[in-house]
């Protein structure tokens, strides 16, 4: 029980000291879907409609839909020197499509082979990001500043179903992962009335591939007794990938304005 007793009240100091902070947010993301495909001289676009009536055999559209996900995030934050804290996220990338024609020949990621030109086509296109940044804090008079590095990694399923040759069949059902490097950094504001401006940036450019990750945002904490701080939050989120090797390039949008609610504690 004296163990027991003393493990308790060292987790109190710890908390009492501010020893660990905690927080976290659940929010919805409306992902407006852009980019394209392309090897060589043929090109299939993501959400291009005009891109499937065209005329032109080497031009195609998937069809992807915009669509509202989820995601989620929790934060660490430690007073160790040296060690970096830690924020982790979940985003889902969730969108189905439908278009008249796929053009043949083409890669997702060097990985997701197109092989034939597909009609009629039901297209299902799912991403689970997992995403870890290491990051220091630092707190001037003004803002709350964090800067560091992480990396998002994907885990994709892409899946083709339509016509072609006279046959109907699922002509593309392939599993594939991206691991999406970046430098991070983040400025929330001081509170005013409540209220504080986020921006955050993720960024990486290496040779002929970069990641680029951009959210702007209106924070409202809300001020209640106790230790624990809820909050919501509203803005905007732009994130671009593009890959290339040799003849396939693979460019992928998503942007859209989100809505959060969380707590720090």
């Amino acid at each position: 029980m004296k163990k027991i007793a003393l493990s308790l009240a060292l987790i109190g100091s710890f908390a009492n000291a501010d020893f660990l902070s905690v927080s976290g947010g659940v929010g919805e993301w409306n992902q407006k879907v852009d980019g394209y495909i392309k090897t060589g001289d043929t090109t299939n676009y993501f959400n291009n409609s005009s891109a499937e009536n065209d005329g032109n055999s080497k031009t195609g559209n998937l069809g992807l839909k915009n669509k509202t996900n989820p995601y989620l995030w929790v934060k660490f934050i430690h007073p160790l020197p040296l060690i970096p804290n830690v924020k982790l996220q979940y985003t889902k990338y969730d969108t189905t499509g439908h278009s008249n024609y796929i053009a043949a020949n083409t890669k997702i990621f060097n990985t997701v082979e197109i092989n034939t030109a597909i009609t009629n086509a039901d297209t299902t296109q799912t991403i689970n990001s997992y995403d870890a940044t290491f990051f220091y804090e630092f707190k001037p008079v003004v803002a709350d500043i964090e800067a560091g590095f992480g990396v998002d990694y994907w885990q994709g399923h892409t899946k083709i179903h339509g016509t072609a040759g006279g046959e109907t069949k699922d002509w593309v059902d392939s599993n594939w992962k991206v691991f999406l490097p970046y430098l991070y950094g983040h400025v929330e504001t001081m509170h005013l009335f409540g209220f504080s401006a986020i921006a955050n940036i993720k960024y990486a450019k290496v040779s002929d591939a970069h990641h680029y990750d951009y959210t702007g945002a209106l924070k409202y904490t809300i001020d209640v007794p106790g230790p624990v701080n809820p909050f919501i939050k509203a803005g905007y989120r732009y994130k671009e990938v593009y890959a290339k090797s040799g003849d396939d390039e693979t460019l992928l949008r998503y942007k859209g304005a989100f809505l959060e609610i969380g707590a720090r504690f």
